[in-house]
C-alpha cells in the first residue's frame, strides 16, 4: 500500500471540514437536499468542506486499495466534487483560486469571516466516524493555519474496505440522509445521467458529421425526466438544459457534474458503459450519408439500455 503522503500536505492548504444537519422525515422520504438559507453560509461551507474531506479520503483509500497513486488532476476533481454552488460567493471565489493554486491558502480569510475552525470540525468528524466504526480511524485532513500535520502510517488506520464503507456512511450523515436514502438518490441520478449520456453521444457525434438541428436535439433531451432526483440535481438540470440544447456540454457555467459527484454518481463509468454498448453493437461513426442509419442504431441502443428502468 502506498504511504499516501501527498494527501495531507495538500489538504493542509486545501482546508476541509464537516457537518450541516438536515432533518429528513423518514427513510422512505424523497432524497432532496434543500439549498441553504441565506442566513446559513457557515453551514453551507461546513457541509461542502466535510463532503470534500470525504471525497479526498475516499480517493486516497480507493487508490491505496488498488495500489495506485492519485494524480494531481484527481485531487483537483475531488476539491470541486461536493456542490460548491451552495456556498457564499466569496467562498466560491476563494476556493476556485485555491483549486488552481493548491499551495496557497486563499480560503483562510473567508473561513475566519464565517467563524469556521477546522480543528473543531475535524474533531467533530472524527467522533462521528468513530461511532460508525471504532475500528477505523483514518486521519481527517482538516487543519488550521499553524497546526502541525502529524505523520500518518496507513497500516494503523484500519482495513481499507472498512474505511471506505465508514466514509460512505459518514457522507450520508453530513448530507442529512440515511445510507439508504443516499443510495436511492445516487441511483435516480445515474438513471437520468445514463439517458443524458446517450443523448449527448448522439448529439455530439452528429454535430461532427452532417450536423443536427436544435429541434432534433430538443427531442432527444425532452424525454429525460428528473422526478425523484434530489432537489439540487433538478435545479442544476434546469440550469444546464438550455446549454445542452445549444450543443454546449462543457464550460465553467455548467453545474450538473458537480452535483453528480456530490452524490457519488460516476459520469465517467456511464460514458464508458455507453461506449462499450456501441462497440458491442458495432456502431460505427457516421458519414453524412449514413447519419440517418446511425441515429436509428442509437435509438435501438437507447431502447435496449433504458427499457424496463
Amino acid at each position: 500500500m502506498s504511504p499516501m503522503n501527498p494527501l495531507h500536505p495538500l489538504l493542509a492548504f486545501s482546508l476541509l471540514l464537516p457537518l450541516c444537519r438536515h432533518s429528513m422525515a423518514s427513510d422512505a422520504a424523497p432524497a432532496a437536499i434543500p439549498a441553504p438559507k441565506p442566513e446559513a453560509p457557515r453551514q453551507a461551507i461546513e457541509q461542502f468542506l466535510g463532503l470534500t474531506a470525504i471525497w479526498m479520503l475516499e480517493m486516497e483509500w480507493t487508490h491505496a486499495y488498488a495500489n495506485k497513486t492519485p494524480k494531481a488532476e484527481d485531487f483537483r476533481n475531488a476539491m470541486l466534487a461536493a456542490g460548491l454552488q451552495q456556498c457564499p460567493a466569496d467562498f466560491q471565489e476563494a476556493w476556485l483560486r485555491q483549486t488552481a493554486r493548491p499551495g496557497r491558502n486563499y480560503a483562510a480569510p473567508v473561513l475566519r469571516k464565517y467563524g469556521v475552525r477546522l480543528k473543531d470540525l475535524r474533531e467533530r468528524l472524527q467522533g462521528k466516524l468513530f461511532k460508525i466504526n471504532p475500528r477505523v480511524h483514518p486521519p481527517i485532513p482538516l487543519y488550521d493555519e499553524g497546526e502541525q500535520i502529524p505523520r500518518m502510517d496507513p497500516r494503523t488506520c484500519g482495513d481499507p474496505k472498512a474505511i471506505l464503507e465508514a466514509l460512505a456512511a459518514l457522507r450520508a450523515q453530513i448530507m442529512g440522509l440515511t445510507p439508504g436514502q443516499l443510495a436511492r438518490a445516487r441511483q435516480s441520478i445515474e438513471r437520468v445521467m445514463l439517458e443524458f449520456t446517450l443523448a449527448y453521444m448522439e448529439t455530439a457525434i452528429c454535430m461532427d458529421t452532417a450536423g443536427i438541428r436544435e429541434s432534433q436535439v430538443r427531442e432527444l433531451f425532452a424525454s429525460i425526466r428528473t422526478e425523484g432526483c434530489p432537489e439540487d440535481f433538478r435545479r442544476a438540470w434546469q440550469h444546464d438544459l438550455p446549454f445542452f440544447l445549444k450543443g454546449r456540454f462543457t464550460g465553467p457555467e455548467l453545474t450538473l457534474s458537480a452535483v453528480c459527484k456530490k452524490y457519488g454518481a460516476d459520469e465517467q463509468e456511464l460514458f464508458l458503459k455507453v461506449r462499450r454498448k456501441m462497440k458491442e453493437w458495432d456502431i460505427q461513426p457516421p458519414t453524412p450519408q449514413t447519419q440517418d442509419a446511425f441515429r436509428r442504431d442509437m435509438r435501438e441502443i437507447r431502447e435496449n439500455m433504458l427499457g424496463g428502468r
